[in-house]
């Protein structure tokens, strides 16, 4: 009997200190977002196409007409966009031509917000307005802060004064590459 009533004891007297250290507890954690630059550029329209085939654009010029949001930036912070071409004369139909790629402009405006979330947009700083095409990175738009999914309207053209250097070519396709890339400001 003694036995049992130490053995109740000493099982109470255990149950008595585990509650006694059954208490709430807790403990930490530290939580780190990792930020990182993050820019992407994307061009819309795969080819464009000026035609140059009536007398009123070898006197008056043409365009390509504005293609709609043609360059889609997304940027997690300042940014510009450089235009280039692949080289400084078009690829003619048998080959390369002596027809200056600089006989175009680009004329890029603000297309807006594409995210579809009502996204505020940066303010633009500058951007191209009748800028000559060039195998040369020419800075087409500078913004001073971040986007998501910004789009940028462009057209392409040939302004009366560089229509006549349009004359005497063999007929067919002019082709250059107009490379855009976003650079980080």
């Amino acid at each position: 009997m003694k036995k049992l009533i130490n053995t109740l004891f000493v099982t109470f007297g255990l149950l008595a200190s585990v509650s006694t250290f059954a208490q709430n507890s807790s403990d930490d954690t530290e939580l780190t977002v990792n930020i990182g630059e993050s820019y992407s550029i994307e061009v819309n329209q795969a080819t464009v196409a000026i035609d140059m085939n009536l007398p009123s654009h070898f006197t008056g010029g043409n365009e390509s007409g504005v293609q709609d949001n043609h360059v889609k930036v997304t940027a997690s912070g300042a940014y510009y966009v450089e235009a280039k071409t692949s080289g400084a004369t078009f690829n003619g139909p048998s080959g390369t031509s002596t027809l200056d790629v600089s006989n175009v402009e680009l004329v890029l405006t603000d297309g807006g917000d594409l995210s579809g979330n009502q996204s505020t947009l940066s303010n633009i700083n500058s951007q191209a307005t009748n800028l000559a095409l060039s195998v040369t990175e020419q800075e087409v738009v500078n913004v001073d802060g971040g986007d998501l999914n910004r789009g940028f309207d462009v057209n392409y053209l040939i302004p009366a004064a560089n229509a006549s250097n349009f004359l005497n070519q063999a007929n067919g396709n002019y082709t250059t590459t107009v490379t855009y890339t976003i650079v980080p400001n």
